[in-house]
């Protein structure tokens, strides 16, 4: 074994791939395709990084089993993925292993592989190319593509023909089994995210790069249009919607209202609205029909008024926006600003900006009044305005409508670069405008819901349509290196089938060591599936393409279940992707890295329950120190007991875990509150001020037994506070804010925090000087705390407070009253406390964060955080380190 290892060491050193081991203890048939595993150089030292891979058929217990193996062998966890497509897994890890056990590590792998009955292999990459592997240093942008119709190879084939073009490299591929039209009824969604070249912009692959001719050539969007689908893209920020902090711009004519308005307005007039030529540019039209009302009376716009019907899914996308914290705007060029004003009551709106048709006397003139007779050329400048007066970003001003469709090439891409997501929609074409909310990164559970809220919506739900006929196969394929146009090669031999194949589901995702592994299910109508499969198998392995499975099988177990619930049009759950089952997300945050035990005894517990662990995602940038698994709980499991075993292997292994339910409630949140004694700073401020006024120690004692609960919160700081008496207010509160200590990771918290869009306050029970430092230091929007009284004539302290007293139960109600103020529910505010006194407000809140807190706090609180950094508040909130990067840089 020894001289093994050295030998594999020597060739390591000579950068070369060779066979790890052999004999019976690691059989050909546990490696990987071609029967070995491989090795090149890696490491340092003693130290060498190893990336092994197993894939098979999916069963409870796997990773637990896997992960046992690496504990024992005390290596080190640096990374690890999951992919999983219809009952086939594909696990990776990344493991930092000493010289002296990767053999011995290798042949347990092995043996747990054999078992499971799963293929393996394992190499140790160069390190370099696993540094560069790692999420965070590039520019990656997510395109979503949602459709009425089938999501065919065709259309995969030419968009990553597309990408290709622009050397663009797909790393990611989701589709959500609610985002599948024979389970939502409405449409079908693929995400598609993808690495870009420094510099590209958005713009050349939305809507094509500039062409000699002045035109632009073949982007994303025209090849979405000529597969019947449509198509935003955004720069990805590791989250799956926009922002809170977002303008949203509406069109009104065949976007919010199912008609164009100032045509109704002509016919109610008695006119003909389709004698004025459809020739020239929209607002020239509009001109020369605002001229033909000319002597009318404009009682024909309350007419208009009274009969206006709003396209299907406009109230739902504006009060999901509104709930969200977005401001709604309406542009229009059509001239009839009082139907435009009306839209906005109904509608919930903040906005209007519209063009009106000059009246005297009760009657049009024929002409436009004020200022916006020239809106055509300064509907930029609207939207720039606009969004400097709410503070918003233009990359966060969202277009709904038909605006890009009326300009030019060049203005075109002018738009889609400077402003967010394009899209595109016009009510002849697309009857409902809740593919709005698709596009922006809803999936169907959350529009499914959103649809139960509002009681009101004329629908009431979507429906699954049946199950595609035909056959099906299956194929999952990998590759050691993602390059620019992998998917288009793969998918070219069957592109040309589009009416007779349409797929089913596809799922790709990135490997730590540069690889990618991608799965299709496919469905075939006609054609004999067999034929299909061989072609789709010598297109893989022509490209050097590694066959991890393929097979032909039967209608999936999943998705026949799911439809099959609907009886004939009864609606569908979709919140659960299978039957029975609820889907939950667990965060673990370990500092400065999650370790293997801690993995090893969550994934013991997953498989103990019967816990399906559906997707992996990982939250740190820079250190393995903060996952998000995705799991399913069976319905027999009751998630209080769960939550409590999960709490007891926190306290175990030291971990931050929080277990919360993936639902829309979760990214609803608007409000974040603080305390801030122990919480925003690291002091208490009583005990700062008691410091530099000599009376140190009796105000600690009474501080520490105040906040462990032992003793009444208004006593102790009514005694506190007498101990203050005869000392110069200014001069204490001038040394404690001198002296302030925050936080680790308040800063980079709450910056993070005001640049998504949410509110933020400190409720304290110490002292407003303080606390308005703080809030200015933060950036924070709000701030409540206890006043002290101050003699007037002497500036000494009396000893007493003025006003009300900061109390648990007040903390509690300045909450309700700021979420009230914003407009928000307590479910969508987020509360941080470390004290008795904020138990009350951590209860109340929709999430309710212990930090660092008492052991009374830390029992009585759901959530906890016990690293000591308080940035790890956005993890819980579904936040990646990469976001927190990404708008640190654009500050």
């Amino acid at each position: 074994e020894k001289r093994s290892a050295s030998a594999a060491q020597a060739q390591r050193r000579r950068g070369q791939r060779r066979r790890a081991a052999t004999g019976p203890e690691m059989p050909a048939d546990a490696m990987g395709g071609n029967g070995r595993a491989l090795a090149t150089t890696a490491g340092k030292g003693d130290q060498n990084v190893m990336v092994f891979r197993v894939w098979g058929a999916d069963e409870p217990g796997i990773a637990e089993a896997f992960m046992k193996v690496v504990v024992d062998h005390k290596c080190q966890v640096l990374d690890l993925a999951q992919f999983v497509l219809d009952g086939s897994l594909m696990f990776t890890f990344v493991l930092r292993v000493g010289d002296q056990s990767s053999m011995g590590l290798m042949k347990e792998l092995t043996r747990s592989a054999k078992e499971h009955q799963l293929q393996l292999d394992f190499y140790f990459p160069d390190s370099c190319h696993l540094e560069g592997a790692r999420p965070g240093g590039e520019l990656v942008a997510v395109v979503s593509v949602v459709s009425p119709k089938e999501i065919t190879p065709a259309l995969l084939c030419g968009l990553d023909s597309v990408l290709n073009e622009h050397g663009c490299v797909v790393k990611e591929i989701e589709h959500r089994c609610d985002n599948k039209k024979e389970i939502n009824g409405e449409y079908n969604k693929v995400e598609i995210r993808v690495s870009c070249p420094p510099r590209l912009k958005l713009a050349t692959l939305a809507v094509g790069a500039p062409t000699a001719n002045g035109e632009s050539s073949t982007g994303l969007q025209k090849v979405a249009w000529e597969h019947g689908a449509e198509m935003t893209i955004r720069w990805w920020d590791a989250m799956n919607r926009p922002n809170g902090k977002s303008l949203v711009v509406f069109g009104l004519s065949n976007e919010l209202c199912t008609c164009r308005v100032l045509d109704e307005v002509l016919k109610e007039a008695g006119l003909d609205p389709g004698s004025v030529p459809a020739e020239g540019s929209i607002e020239k039209q509009n001109e020369l029909k605002v001229a033909m009302l000319k002597g009318k009376s404009t009682q024909v716009v309350q007419k208009v008024i009274d009969r206006l019907e709003f396209t299907p899914g406009a109230r739902l996308v504006c009060s999901a926006l509104k709930r969200l914290g977005f401001r709604l705007a309406i542009l229009t060029n059509v001239g009839v600003k009082k139907i435009a004003e009306h839209v906005k009551r109904e509608l919930g709106m903040d906005y209007v900006m519209s063009r009106d048709a000059e009246v005297v006397d009760g009657l049009f003139t024929g002409k436009y009044t004020g200022e916006l007779t020239d809106v055509r050329f300064r509907k930029a400048d609207l939207l720039m305005l606009m969004a400097e007066r709410e503070g918003i970003d233009y990359r966060n001003v969202i277009l709904i409508g038909e605006e890009v469709t009326h300009l030019n090439a060049a203005k075109a891409r002018e738009v889609v670069e400077t402003f967010g997501p394009n899209v595109y929609f016009n009510s002849t074409k697309l009857k409902d405008l809740t593919i709005a909310l698709y596009l922006l990164g809803f999936n169907g559970s959350d529009v499914r819901a959103l649809r139960k809220r509002r009681r009101d919506e004329v629908s009431d739900g979507a429906v699954a349509s049946n199950a595609p006929a035909g056959k099906r196969f299956r194929v999952q394929v990998s590759a050691k290196r993602r390059d620019p146009g992998q998917l288009q090669r793969m998918l070219t031999p069957l592109s040309s089938f589009r009416p007779e194949m349409r797929i089913s589901t596809v799922s790709q995702c990135s490997l730590q060591d540069g690889g990618m592994c991608v799965g299709f299910d496919l469905w075939v109508q006609k054609q004999e599936p067999d034929q299909l499969l061989k072609e789709l198998l010598f297109a893989c392995q022509k490209q050097d393409f590694q066959v991890l499975g393929s097979s032909l099988a039967s209608p999936s177990a999943t998705d026949a279940a799911a439809v099959a619930a609907l009886g004939g049009g009864r609606q569908l759950d979709l919140a659960a992707a299978a039957p029975g089952r609820s889907h939950y997300v667990i965060t673990l945050v370990q500092k400065p890295q999650i370790t293997a035990a801690s993995l090893s005894a969550i994934f013991g517990l997953l498989r103990a329950r019967s816990v399906n662990l559906v997707r992996i995602e990982r939250l740190s940038v820079h250190d393995l120190a903060a996952l998000q698994f995705t799991v399913e709980l069976p319905e027999e499991l009751e998630t209080g007991s769960f939550s409590n075993e999960l709490m007891e292997a926190s306290n175990s292994h030291g971990i931050d875990i929080a277990f919360q339910k993936d639902d829309l409630d979760r990214w609803m949140r608007r409000l974040v509150v603080f305390d801030m004694d122990s919480t925003l700073i690291q002091q208490e401020v009583i005990d700062e001020l008691a410091k530099f006024a000599g009376v140190e120690d009796e105000v600690k004692k009474l501080t520490e037994a105040a906040m462990r609960g032992e003793l009444n919160f208004f006593e102790s700081l009514k005694s506190r506070v007498a101990l203050l008496k005869g000392h110069n207010a200014d001069e204490l509160f001038s040394k404690v804010k001198k002296n302030l200590i925050f936080t680790p990771g308040a800063k980079k918290l709450c910056s993070t925090l005001r640049r998504l869009g949410y509110k933020m306050a400190v409720i304290s029970g110490g002292f407003l000087p303080v606390a308005r430092e703080v809030q200015q230091y933060l950036g924070l929007d709000y701030a409540f705390a206890n006043t002290l009284e101050v003699d007037e004539t002497t500036g000494l302290l009396t000893g007493h407070t003025s006003g009300p007293v900061v109390t648990p139960q007040r903390k509690r109600a300045l909450l309700a009253t700021i979420a009230d103020v914003e407009g928000c529910e307590l479910q969508q505010t987020i509360a941080v406390g470390d004290g008795a006194n904020d138990i009350p407000m951590l209860h109340a809140a929709g999430l309710g964060i212990a930090f660092c807190a008492k052991p009374k706090v830390q029992a009585a609180t759901e959530f906890r955080i016990n690293q000591k950094d308080l940035s790890t508040v956005l993890y819980l909130i579904g936040v990646s380190e990469h976001v927190a990067e990404r708008l640190a840089v654009d500050m």
